[in-house]
């Protein structure tokens, strides 16, 4: 892939870009069904970060605060987001998780940089 400078525009575009999460629960009402999220924008993501504190890998109230705060901004399917204290929580942290996991890469993806490279010099 050719590189691109970015652009203003690009911004503009790319704050259009949607994805669909499939839902997996045992509550056959919410299984397989799909929801329409989108990434959080910078602004977005530094209030949650503010505003949730995650004491620890087992903080479940932190983890499921911070997926709830993600929904309420992520999600792009209408009407869900005005009924999330309803959904199950399992949901909740689906729809949550794969919002705020939305511009991790997979890992096949991940250029491996453990090995050292050779510089060039430029003098």
């Amino acid at each position: 892939m050719a590189e691109m400078e970015m652009t203003a525009e690009d911004i503009t575009l790319g704050m259009q870009n949607e994805r669909t999460i499939t839902l997996k629960s045992p509550n056959p009402q919410y299984n397989g069904k799909m929801v329409r999220v989108r990434s959080l924008r910078g602004g977005e993501f530094r209030k949650i970060m503010n505003m949730v504190r995650i004491s620890g890998s087992n903080d479940m109230a932190g983890s499921f605060a911070m997926a709830m705060e993600a929904s309420k901004s992520g999600i792009v399917t209408p009407g869900i987001s005005d009924k999330l204290d309803n959904l199950d929580h399992d949901i909740i942290l689906q729809i949550g998780q794969a919002i705020l996991s939305g511009s991790e890469p997979k890992e096949e993806e991940v250029e491996d940089f453990s090995t050292a490279q050779k510089g060039s010099s430029s003098s």
